[in-house]
Formats: C-alpha cells, structure tokens, sequence
C-alpha cells in the first residue's frame, strides 16, 4: 500500500486546556504539523513546540475562512486533515487505510459531547488532497469550494471519527463562544442573507437557549435551504423549537410533514416520540419508538447518538414506568445498557424499575454486577454517579469496596439513606448545605426528630411563619392539621413520604399517612400518586375513597381512584370511574387509559366507541388513524 503523507493543519487560541490531548490522538499518523495561532497568552505554543509542530502567527480579523486558508499555505504533504484543538482522533482510525482510493477529499464523521451526555453526530471535510484548487470561503462555519465544477472532485465517506468537546456548556461560557460567533453570524446574513448562514444564525441562538429567535432564523432559512445536505438537521432544529415553545400542534404538522419527505430519518421519529410524550399521548409515543429501533440510526446525516438504538429504548422504558409497568421499563433499561453501558439515564432507570418492584438491596447488588460488572475505573464512576443521584444504599457497599473518597456532602446523603441516621446528622451539623440537598435535611430531621439543622435550610425554603411552625410540629411527631398548604409545603411532605416508603420507616410514614388523610385535598393526592408509583395500589385506593363523597367531582381525584383500580385489575371499577373523569372533562390521557382497560376486558364494542370518540376528538392522535 501506498504511504501517502499528511499534514495536520490547525488554528488556536488559548488552548492549553485541550491542545495536547489532540496532537497526542494525532502524532502518529501525520507527518507534519501546522499550528497557526491567533494570538494565544497561555502555554498553548510551547504545547505545540513540544510535539515538534510548526508555528505561525495569524492577525485576528474576524475571518475563519481566511485564517484556515492561512493554514493550509503552509502544508508541504499530499493530503490536510483539518482539526480543532477541542477534537481528537479515534484511537482505531487508520488514515493510510482512508487514503488508499486516492480520491480528492473525504467525509469524516465528527461526534460532538454535550453537557446532556448524547452525543451529536455530523459528517465534514476534513480530509483533502493539497494543491488541487480546494480553499475555504465564508467568514464563519467556513466550508470548502467543493461546488466549484471546474476542479472535478471525486471523494468518498473515509472511514474517520474525530471527537468534540467544544459543544459542552462550560466550554461554550468559557471561551464566550455565543458571544463571538452570533456577532460574527449577524454580520455573514447582512452580507449574504442564504440559507446555510440563516441556519447557522437559528443553530446560534437555539444553544444559546433563544428559541424564538431560533425560531424565526430558521423559518427563513427553510425556503433557501430545500435541496441542502443540511435541511435534515434545519427541520429537526425548528420541530423542537417549537415543542420547547409548547406549539406543540404545529410542532406536529411539521414533523409528519417532514417524515413523508424523509420517511427514514430516525430523528424526526425520535422527536414526534418526544412530543408526544410531553402530551401524554403514550401510545403515539411508543409506535414512534418503535419505529425508531425499526429504522436504525443514521449513518451519513447528522443525527442525535442513540436515537435508533439506545435513547429509544431507554424513552419507550420511561414511558413504561410512567404507566406503571416496571417490568417492561426493566426490559428496556437493559436493551439500553446493552447498547450502550454508560449511558446514565439508562443506568438510572434499571435502578428505579428494581427499586419500584421491592426487590431486596441484596438482590438488586447482584443484579447489578451482572448487567453492569466494574472492569475499570471508568465503570466504576458511571456506577457511583447513578448511585449517587438515585440515593441507593449499595452506594455505601461500592465506596467499602473499592475504599473511595467522596465529599462530605455525598457521605452524608449516602449515610442517610443507608439508615445511619446519626452519622449523617454530625456530618450535616458541620457542614454547610447546597439548594439541592435540603429536602434530604429535612427528611433527616424528621426520622430524628430534630429541628437543629432546619435554619440551614431556611434559605432555600420559601415557607411562610405558619408553614414553618407546622413543619416543626411535624417533625416532632406532634398532631396537626394542614390546611390549604402551599405547592412548596406540598412538595416537601410528599418528599418525606416517598423516601420513608424508600427506606422502610413504616412507623414514620403511618404517622404521616395519618396527618394526611386529614389534610387538603392536593396532599391526598400527590401521596396517592406516590403510593401508586411505589406499589401501594390499596393504600392509595384506601386514601382516596375515604373522602370520594366529598371530591367527586375532582376529575383529578375521580382519575387516579381509577389508577388504583386499574393497577388492581379492578377493571369495571376502573372503567365506571374514567368514565366518570371524562364526564368531568374531555381529556385525552383518560380516553386512552380507558382504552387500555376496555382492552384487558376484551371488550370489542366498547373500544370501537373509544376509538371513535378520540378521533372526533383528539385529530392530533394518530394511532386512531390507522387502526
């Protein structure tokens, strides 16, 4: 095989933090280095040096493409491979292999790491032949004059992947990214006003969290844009705008739209999924699912990671927990793990399935090891982390085992809710507290029924006088009556009884249940739902129907007395009170829990009705449609 050689070329800034980790992934398979630097006061020069690279100083004028054309004078070998400092090259890439067919230039997949943890996938040049006319033009998001039909290209997908890092939130806010590349983009469309530069422009403000602004950019931009290698990424981009803008209905429109122009698009699958879910419509949900796994991921556009494998299943498992049935959501955790381990979301619901079915901590330890066994260090960090946020008491058994330290903070949770009360109350009374953990606090006051660590919650609790007297009345066992409480209070009782529930303090959660059944309304039925999600069907069903005669008419409370019923196999009991909570309202997410039941009844006349009434109905529910 042909040895063709290869120069690296690259422009820096102020790279330190990730210049190494890139020329390290890279040195052994270039023959040349090209470091153009814009004007960098860190150690990022003698980084390069280090790696024996070659150096130049570019003046700054607010011009990538001039800066990259720059760089690429530079290069004395037969191919450039384009980089960033934030990349870096897969460690299984065999660039010689690539080049083997000679051709001019060729696609490289880029898997850009975001703070959310799923990875976004693109396709780019950045592998060419030098001197054969290819230079970059556009001030910003520059690409090559690929189009130019006088050079008569030939090109190819190599076989390359290069990392990113630069999408991550903390990078963004470090270099002040937005700030720079939105002044340089506003720039480029009063300038040249086409359709890849208002996409660029709606991509800006969308990671900058301005969704209308987005929005509107990218409106513009699909009537430019019908015929772009990029008009997949333009739609996906204006659907969830408008989802997160709750225009959820035009949301649809254009996602179906968009499915009959590109029928095997996984993203677009994935995200009617994503809206329809938001809207309870679990059933349109789950088809979309599906048909996610169906398709596949996809291999040449840009895509979301997962979306055709491991992110499917691990929404159709939350789907399947929001319902109810653990033991599917269990199923589709460890599809989602099989794809990929350590995605945590995943993890986290494997967790949450085990614990909701009351399987032993032992039992749930030796599960465990068997779908997620720690080979290395790596693992063993994915697993403390979801541990950590799930507040498992096997967090303790990992930290024994392998001797590790954690902070204070994490060791007094872990302690909490490993049931040594005590030891976490000395942590907490010497430490200060973070917004995030004083519901736990809170909890450990009331397990031990003492108020000397309540004024380290009080500024992250907006409770009035009344509330916090009440509070302390609790937390000493004392009999109270709550009254119309405030959502916050509501939050913080129903906290404390789902992790009593959790931790098995019966007698603490009967004094509460008891405190309670005397309570507003609203109390009775987040512990109801709590006692549903958590198996304690009878319970919640005992709760409710002592005081049905006076919320009857409550569709909410009418609702989940059905829930409880439904969980039951209660079924015609079930079935008399949905019919009840539609009688109170027309809401969709009853009319499909009704269908459910009539389905268990085997009931063909009575889903026939159903059936017809959603579509008269609800026309945004597809699922009516096709059956």
């Amino acid at each position: 095989m042909k040895k063709h050689t290869i120069s690296l070329c690259m422009i820096v800034k102020n790279e330190e933090k990730h210049l190494e980790k890139c020329l390290q992934s890279v040195k052994n398979c270039v023959d040349e280095l090209i470091i153009v630097d814009t004007g960098s006061n860190d150690k990022t020069l003698s980084i390069a040096k280090k790696f024996g690279a070659k150096t130049f100083f570019y003046k700054w004028n607010n011009d990538f493409a001039e800066a990259r054309n720059f760089s690429i004078q530079q290069a004395k070998m037969d191919y450039i491979l384009i980089m960033d400092a934030d990349e870096w090259l897969d460690e299984k890439v065999d660039l010689q292999e690539v080049l083997n067919n000679e051709k001019d230039y060729y696609m490289v997949r880029i898997k850009n790491e975001t703070s959310s943890g799923i990875g976004i996938l693109h396709s780019a040049i950045r592998l060419f032949k030098n001197n054969i006319g290819l230079q970059y033009f556009g001030k910003i998001h520059e690409h090559l004059n690929i189009g130019d039909e006088s050079l008569t290209l030939t090109n190819d997908n190599g076989n390359v992947l290069l990392y990113h890092v630069g999408y991550k939130n903390e990078t963004y806010k470090e270099k002040g990214k937005h700030e720079r590349n939105l002044k340089l983009l506003l720039a480029e469309v009063k300038r040249n006003p086409s359709g890849y530069n208002l996409y660029n422009l709606g991509n800006q403000y969308k990671s900058n969290k301005q969704h209308s602004e987005a929005l509107e950019e990218y409106k513009k931009a699909f009537s430019l844009s019908k015929d772009k290698v990029y008009v997949n990424h333009l739609l996906f981009n204006m659907i969830d705008c408008l989802r997160i803008l709750g225009q959820r209905e035009e949301a649809l429109e254009v996602v179906n739209a968009s499915i009959e122009s590109f029928p095997n698009y996984t993203d677009f699958y994935f995200l009617r999924g994503r809206i329809y879910g938001e809207m309870s419509y679990f059933i349109d949900a789950e088809k979309s699912y599906w048909k996610c796994i169906e398709i596949g991921e996809v291999k040449a556009a840009q895509t979301l990671e997962g979306v055709g494998s491991f992110l499917a299943y691990n929404a159709l498992g939350d789907i399947y927990l929001e319902r109810g049935d653990n033991v599917k959501a269990f199923e589709m955790a460890i599809e989602a793990l099989k794809l990929n381990k350590y995605f945590l979301p995943a993890l986290r619901l494997y967790m949450d399935s085990l614990v909701r079915t009351k399987i032993p901590v032992e039992n749930i330890r030796t599960n465990l090891e068997s779908i997620f066994p720690v080979a290395n260090y790596n693992d063993l960090k994915h697993l403390i982390i979801v541990l950590t946020v799930v507040k498992s008491p096997l967090l303790q058994t990992y930290l024994d085992l392998y001797k590790l330290s954690v902070s204070e903070s994490v060791l007094g949770i872990n302690y909490l809710y490993s049931k040594k009360y005590i030891e976490s109350f000395k942590i907490w009374k010497k430490i200060d507290i973070e917004s995030e953990e004083y519901k736990d606090i809170i909890l450990l006051s009331f397990i031990l029924e003492t108020n000397d660590l309540l004024e380290k919650c009080r500024q992250f609790v907006n409770l009035n006088k009344k509330e916090w007297k009440l509070l302390d009345k609790l937390i000493h066992g004392k009999n109270i009556e709550l009254e119309k409480a405030s959502e916050k209070f509501v939050e913080i009782i129903i906290f404390i009884a789902e992790k009593l529930i959790f931790l098995g303090e019966d007698d603490k959660f009967n004094y509460l249940l008891n405190v309670i059944a005397n309570s507003d309304i609203a109390l009775k039925i987040e512990l109801s739902r709590i006692l549903l999600k958590n198996g304690f069907a009878q319970n919640a069903q005992e709760l409710l129907l002592a005081s049905y005669s006076k919320n009857h008419a409550n569709k909410d409370f009418v609702e989940l007395l059905a829930d409880t019923c439904f969980k039951q196999n209660q079924l015609k009991e079930a079935l008399s009170f949905y019919n009840r909570a539609i009688e109170l309202k027309h809401d969709y997410p009853t009319y499909e829990k009704m269908y459910r039941t009539l389905e268990k009844l085997n009931d063909q006349v009575g889903l026939l009705t159903v059936k017809n009434e959603i579509k008269r109905l609800f026309p945004l529910a597809e699922w009516v449609k096709s059956e």
